[in-house]
C-alpha cells in the first residue's frame, strides 16, 4: 500500500544530497544522483515542519514544538539533544565567500 505524505521542509546541501522533512515524522537524507531510495531515515515523535544543516560539520537539527532540538549526522545517528530553554539561541555560521569559490 502506498502512502502519500507532505514533505514540509527540505534543505539542498553543497554537495549532491537533499535533507527533507514531511508530516509522517520522518526526515530522509536523499543522494540526488540516485533517488529511488533515501540514503538515510530519521524517524521523530511528531510532525517536521523545520530543518537546518551545517553543511560543514554534515549535521543535521530538527526543532520541535516541544523546544527541544535534536541533532543527527547525515547517516542518520543521534548526535545529541540540546536542553529546553526559554533563554537559549542556536545559530549557525556560514562561510559565504568559501561558499561561492567552491562553485
Amino acid at each position: 500500500m502506498l502512502v502519500n505524505c507532505t514533505v514540509t521542509s527540505a534543505v539542498f546541501t553543497v554537495g549532491d544530497n537533499v535533507v527533507s522533512g514531511s508530516d509522517d515524522r520522518t526526515v530522509k537524507v536523499w543522494d540526488l544522483k540516485n533517488m529511488r531510495s533515501p540514503i538515510a531515515t530519521i524517524r521523530t515523535d511528531s510532525a517536521v515542519n523545520r530543518i537546518s544543516v551545517c553543511v560543514g560539520q554534515r549535521i543535521i537539527a530538527l526543532p520541535h514544538d516541544n523546544r527541544q532540538v535534536r541533532l543527527f549526522d547525515m547517516s542518520g545517528v543521534r548526535l545529541a539533544r540540546l536542553p529546553r530553554s526559554n533563554r537559549q539561541a542556536i545559530g549557525w555560521n556560514i562561510n559565504i565567500p568559501a561558499l561561492l569559490q567552491e562553485k
